[in-house]
């Protein structure tokens, strides 16, 4: 059970216990996948801003940040674990408490000590919370470093930084409106949250051979550069990333089902009948190609002085082009968003997340028109807009399946119809629909992680604001630092001879800008493009859940409102910009887990499942990093090469790449 804890508590109480205070029956979860990982007493005494919190939430976000940036531009995706955050910040905070001195001292009204007492489970989690929420690369850097390299637009600290905070903070402000929607109902479980809650709570001691190379075979068989048809991974790292062990059973049997009817079935089906002209194109592509086959020079046919389409050098050139597994990937964003759409502690003020989302909507405005965006105040607002109503229904999704329906492809579609030929219009409307949506949820799941963990709602706020600052800062400090040492790798104009430089995130970011913004989906997808009968994705979408509600009401027993067609078109989306590696892997363990233990080995699996998935996500992920900085930063050497890491079949041991 998970207790909100009365609003006003009486001091002389060091616990409270859930079984022995009265709940409204909203405040008590009763699944056991809850149960199984909160813990159900509380302290409400322990401090969380403590001077601890403060120098290891700068720490660790600092670092998380740079990394993450550092990263960003590279092939070889390297991961500031959160695990790492969790697990260290442990040891050191315990060895704080040690050593720091315990006086008091007072200022005025405040008492303040560098040591309150024993490093407790509230302030780790604060730290934490800091950590995940500013250790990111954020989203808008996308734009920065686009408009930095593809588009020569020079970006000054100050219009970096608030657009950063701007595309990061305005969705706070309508996270506290969802409250009462997607925090305080017990069925939003959040289910990633129980994982961390688990560890919290153990740390705290509260719970106990083949052809070296065939394009046909390496397309189907490869989880890198194919469908992962014959890929078994054991890389916890590809594994994990669909929470197999807390996800719920039914949400990954949508998802599967749609990773491995879009990736087996309808990618190689669409290749080989040479839909959209497939074969004059690489099979997986994440950038924009023009009809030669060739990367897009977008340079070609923008006007110098306006920064727009230059419609003349358009039509001389050459359309749009994309990979056939690009170009499905938007019908299956379309289908899946229109189908979206068919108390101890004072809770925070409506009118703090008030001023901050008016404070913040005012400084994206004068974004708009202050940068190279050309954005009008009402196409900010109409992006705004677009994610304050799609939040609820896509948090409740999120909320209940650990899935999250995407914004970002309807984004640039709306702003390319109504701001056609401005590519930089088109990244900011995006990223301020998309992120005030993608923000907003993530402070939902941290008060609801501070729900389960009975951390006071106003430290988990500040823990995440103070998060999202600094890791602003040090994300953009860190761009601006690589692009302008690392510039001609890139942006395309030369090759980095040791591989390790590619910008391909920058590079998909930037297809994007071209595909919605520049040429813009009148032409990209209107009435004489050999890619218009993708909008059909529309109007599947509005009918799809139909059939599936009409045969429960009929069929109760068959359970068809478990399909979700959200959850099955997030998996048709796999391609191209994610690997295959996982989907094999990831279906054995989800069963496994899932499934089997949950049904019919109920005991092991309450006490074991999260911690496991825990442990299975910090160890391959602090591994990776202690290889990565060992082999990179000290002794300047590849790894040793073996049976299970080749440098040609980067370790897949199937087929090497397509070349």
């Amino acid at each position: 059970m998970v207790v909100v804890t009365p609003e006003k508590p009486k001091s002389s109480l060091n616990y409270i216990d859930s079984e022995k205070t009265n709940l409204s029956k909203d405040s008590i979860v009763e699944e056991p996948t809850v149960t199984a990982a909160v813990f159900t007493k509380d302290d409400p005494n322990l401090p969380c801003l403590t001077f601890r919190f403060w120098v290891m939430s700068t720490f660790f976000t600092s670092l998380g940040a740079a990394i993450s940036q550092f990263y960003y531009f590279r092939p070889n995706i390297g991961y500031f674990s959160i695990f790492f955050v969790v697990l260290v910040s442990n040891y050191i905070g315990k060895w704080m408490a040690a050593l720091l001195p315990t006086r008091k001292f007072r200022i005025w009204r405040w008492e303040f000590s560098f040591n309150p007492g024993p490093f407790n489970i509230k302030e780790h989690v604060c730290i934490t919370v800091a950590a995940s929420t500013g250790g990111v690369s954020a989203y808008a850097t996308d734009i920065i470093a686009i408009q930095e390299l593809f588009y020569h637009q020079t970006i000054n600290f100050v219009t970096g930084f608030l657009l950063l905070m701007s595309t990061q903070i305005l969705g706070y402000g309508l996270a506290g409106f969802l409250r009462k929607y997607l925090v305080r109902p017990a069925n939003m479980i959040w289910p990633s949250n129980l994982v961390f809650a688990s560890m919290f709570n153990t740390l705290h001691g509260n719970l106990s051979e083949t052809p070296p190379y065939d394009r046909l075979i390496n397309r189907l068989g490869s989880g890198y550069h194919g469908v992962g048809l014959l890929n078994f991974s054991l890389d916890w790292n590809a594994i994990g990333q669909v929470g197999p062990l807390f996800t719920p059973w039914w949400a990954q049997v949508n998802y599967f089902f749609g990773a491995i009817v879009g990736a087996w079935i309808i990618a190689p089906l669409l290749y080989y009948a040479n839909v959209f002209e497939a074969q004059k194109f690489p099979f997986i592509a994440r950038y924009s190609l023009d009809k030669y086959g060739q990367k897009y020079n977008q340079s070609a046919i923008i006007d110098e002085e306006t920064g727009s389409l230059n419609i003349t050098a358009y039509e001389n050139y050459s359309p749009v082009y994309l990979s056939v597994t690009f170009a499905f990937s938007y019908l299956y964003s379309f289908i899946s968003i229109t189908s979206a759409m068919m108390r101890i502690y004072p809770e925070i003020p409506n009118t703090w997340y008030a001023i901050i989302f008016i404070v913040m909507l005012i400084i994206a405005i004068i974004l708009g028109y202050k940068t190279d965006a050309n954005l009008p105040w009402w196409g900010l607002l109409l992006a705004v807009g677009l994610a304050a109503v799609m939040v609820l229904p896509i948090g409740v999704i999120q909320a209940i399946s650990f899935n999250q329906v995407g914004l970002n492809v309807i984004s640039e579609m709306i702003c390319g119809y109504i701001l056609p030929g401005r590519p930089i219009a088109n990244v900011y409307f995006k990223c301020y629909g998309f992120m005030t949506m993608s923000q907003c949820l993530l402070l939902v799941s941290d008060l609801k992680l501070g729900h389960y963990m009975k951390i006071p709602p106003r430290s988990m706020f500040v823990s995440q604001m103070y998060g999202t600052v600094i890791g602003g800062l040090i994300n953009y400090w860190v761009l601006k630092l690589i692009i302008i040492s690392k510039r001609p790798y890139l942006d395309g104009t030369m090759d980095d001879p040791t591989g390790q430089w590619t910008g391909f995130r920058s590079q998909v970011f930037n297809t994007a800008s071209i595909v919605w913004g520049l040429i813009g989906p009148a032409r990209t997808f209107g009435s004489g493009s050999i890619y218009n009968p993708l909008l059909w994705g529309f109007v599947i979408g509005f009918v799809a859940p139909v059939p599936f509600y009409l045969l429960h009401r009929k069929f109760p027993k068959l359970r068809l409102d478990l399909v979700n067609i959200p959850l099955i078109c997030t998996g048709l989306q796999l391609l191209p910009e994610n690997y295959t590696n996982f989907i094999i892997s990831g279906i054995f363990v989800s069963f496994m887990s899932q499934f089997y233990a949950y049904r019919y080995n109920r005991r092991w699996w309450e006490k074991y499942n999260y911690v496991l998935s825990a442990a299975f996500a910090s160890a391959a992920q602090i591994v990776t990093m202690i290889i990565f900085f060992f082999l990179n930063g000290v002794i300047m050497k590849p790894f040793p090469e073996w049976w299970g890491n080749n440098h040609e079949t980067q370790g897949e041991r199937c087929f090497a790449q397509d070349k």
